[in-house]
């Protein structure tokens, strides 16, 4: 019979080798417990347990007032015995009243199933954007790298001080690149985060984070991080924002397409108005 109960911080040791017998290699940087600090600061961590041994895991994360499930994991002798959907069910009851509402991004087919089981329901399945590096781009003038001083300045453009600080600057593995681009009077108008990496295989530079009130200003951002990616050597430069996102079209403009990976984006609670979402929303990027 599983017990299930929420982690402590002496389950972290445990917890990363669960994470290592599910993944193996996959993301080899979030088996430093430096990372799992990071990623979970305020995090409400839940695990399953078997004959004493924890065998499930799943926690929500704090991004603004919602709350992101994230790292849904079993050991391969917990698979298909509903282990699973037992923590998912446990989790998303005890924190009920911490967020405004619990959200995830389902990758791997065997989640979807006790998500679904346990009240979730499906709001969008969102393209990765891509674009060939090798496409020619106009340069960029006018760009600005932003340092963590500039966190207040971006967070009256989107997100809070707080989360940018925390996602963009405070990373112990993942270095983003900031830039930023200024009015004639000096004012932020728009912001984009992006950072090398590798995904399916292919050198990436990948767009993870972009906000702004000029979409001018915006346009030459994305061109700078595309510069910046054939620059680098990249095989592709890739994007993801959700439809209702403002950059979609910016990018589509941008000669980003989508490719044939997808996030389904998983609710746990009915919201009406639309999902505005980026990488920077995931524990992916």
């Amino acid at each position: 019979m599983d017990r299930f109960r929420e982690a402590t911080p002496e389950d972290r040791a445990a917890i990363l080798a669960l994470r290592a017998r599910c993944f193996g290699d996959v993301d080899p940087e979030k088996q430093d417990p430096r990372f799992w600090d990071w990623q979970f600061r305020g995090a409400r961590v839940f695990v399953g347990e078997r004959d004493g041994a924890i065998v499930t895991h799943l926690a929500f994360v704090r991004y603004g007032n919602f709350g992101l499930a994230v790292d849904a994991m079993s050991a391969p002798e917990a698979r298909r015995s509903g282990a699973y959907s037992g923590l998912v069910a446990f989790g998303q009851d005890a924190v009920r009243g911490d967020f405004e509402l619990s959200y995830a991004f389902q990758i791997r087919k065997p989640v979807l199933g006790a998500m679904l089981r346990n009240g979730w329901s499906i709001a969008e399945s969102i393209p990765v954007l891509v674009r060939p590096a090798f496409l020619p781009v106009r340069s960029a003038p006018g760009i600005e790298l932003l340092a963590r001083a500039a966190a207040a300045e971006m967070a009256a453009l989107a997100r809070t001080q707080d989360f940018i600080e925390w996602r963009f600057f405070d990373n112990p593995h993942w270095t983003y690149r900031v830039t930023g681009a200024r009015d004639e009077a000096g004012r932020l108008v728009a912001w984009l985060v992006s950072r090398p990496t590798t995904l399916k295989g292919y050198a990436t530079q990948a767009i993870v984070d972009v906000a702004f009130t000029d979409a001018r200003a915006a346009r030459r951002l994305i061109r700078d991080a595309v510069a910046e990616g054939k620059h680098a050597g990249c095989r592709f430069i890739a994007a993801f924002v959700s439809r209702a996102h403002p950059a979609r079209p910016l990018l589509s403009r941008s000669l980003f397409i989508p490719g044939p990976h997808r996030f389904r984006l998983l609710v746990r609670t009915p919201r009406q108005e639309p999902w505005r979402v980026t990488w920077a929303d995931t524990d992916h990027l």
